[in-house]
């Protein structure tokens, strides 16, 4: 099967030089498993962090090889061409979605892809793959974030980052829920973040958000970019008993730099110390968890009729995925950067 494929291993902003086509052996679904003909997967900033090997700022580093190449990919949508041994409630023909492990190997940008039954659900009917494949671990860390600020009906959310993948995920599932939502992205994407359900638009490019929004008090701040100085402007705005919901924690977009055992135990650190105090002096700090069920993607994403803005779809060709890896690379995507995985 053709498969995309690194064959060494990468160092920071290697990913796209090192990228091919080759043809490999396709994989055999272990028990549990699923085999998929892939029609589709998305691009993730974290499918770069992983093979580059500073995913989490540093956790682990691919030992791809001419002999063992490394195909990038966690976000399936395809057809089941065959359950592995113990699989109930799937069969050949089913179309499905789901989420690969982040572990390297034979990922998900490729002919076929396995990946644990427990990780799939049915593609829902309204959905086309592409749609479906930009949910998946987008809509997934989207609804868990939701999930953990516990916002009801008529309370007021600010969403930081509100453009991309997961962001602009999160302003639709809260505008569902009934929650006035305050979207923060760049005046280029305003627009987008306005169609999606966000009742206002902060520019960040014209000053500090919370500096913009000092008169008004917010329940809960989404933060999906990143940074303490993102923090320090959410406590700026958030009522004592608010939520800020973290997807990233301390350091701006983890992963774009290797930071080391001592600078992940000192992240870790600070992140339990603000957990910790939060509690006692609100407002509260949540470092939201990716979480091991589909549940919540099926019930908030899915069963709402959420889709992810699409950026662009790409052909599953060297050029076009090595193109599409530097452009989520830049973080100017705004909503899922797509491959269209067309076979004979």
């Amino acid at each position: 099967m053709r498969a995309l494929c690194y064959t060494k291993p990468l160092a920071i902003g290697e990913l796209e030089a090192n990228l091919d086509m080759h043809e490999i052996a396709e994989p055999v679904p272990a028990a549990g498993q699923l085999l998929v003909r892939m029609r589709a997967s998305s691009i993730n900033i974290d499918d770069i962090h992983i093979a580059e090997g500073t995913f989490f700022g540093g956790m682990g580093k691919s030992r791809a090889s001419a002999e063992k190449p490394v195909t990038p990919g966690v976000d399936v949508a395809g057809i089941v061409e065959k359950p592995g041994p113990g699989v109930t409630g799937f069969s050949a023909g089913d179309e499905v979605v789901g989420i690969r492990g982040p572990k390297a190997g034979r990922g998900a940008w490729a002919e076929y892809c396995c990946l644990s039954a427990a990780m799939a659900v049915k593609k829902p009917a309204g959905y086309s793959f592409e749609e479906a494949a930009a949910c998946a671990v987008a809509g997934k860390t989207a609804a868990n974030a939701v999930g953990s600020a516990a916002i009801r009906r008529g309370q007021t959310a600010v969403v930081v980052g509100a453009s991309g993948g997961i962001g602009s995920t999160i302003v639709q599932i809260l505008s569902r829920q009934g929650v006035r939502v305050t979207g923060v992205c760049s005046g280029r994407n305003a627009a987008l973040v306005g169609s999606l359900g966000a009742e206002t638009i902060v520019d960040y490019t014209r000053g500090p958000f919370g500096e913009q929004l000092e008169t008004a008090r917010f329940d809960a701040v989404i933060d999906c970019v990143g940074g303490r100085d993102v923090e320090q402007q959410a406590l700026l705005i958030l009522k004592k008993q608010g939520r800020f919901v973290s997807l990233v924690g301390p350091h701006r977009f983890i992963g774009e730099k290797r930071i080391g055992i001592p600078g992940i135990l000192t992240m870790t650190g600070y992140i339990v110390r603000r957990i910790l105090l939060s509690r006692l002096s609100g407002p509260r700090y949540i470092m939201a968890g990716v979480g091991s069920s589909l549940a919540p993607l099926e019930k908030l994403v899915f069963g709402n009729g959420i889709k992810p803005p699409i950026d662009r779809e790409l052909p599953f060709e060297t050029d076009a995925v090595r193109a599409g890896v530097a452009h989520v690379r830049s973080h100017r995507a705004s909503g899922k950067v797509v491959i269209t995985i067309a076979q004979n």
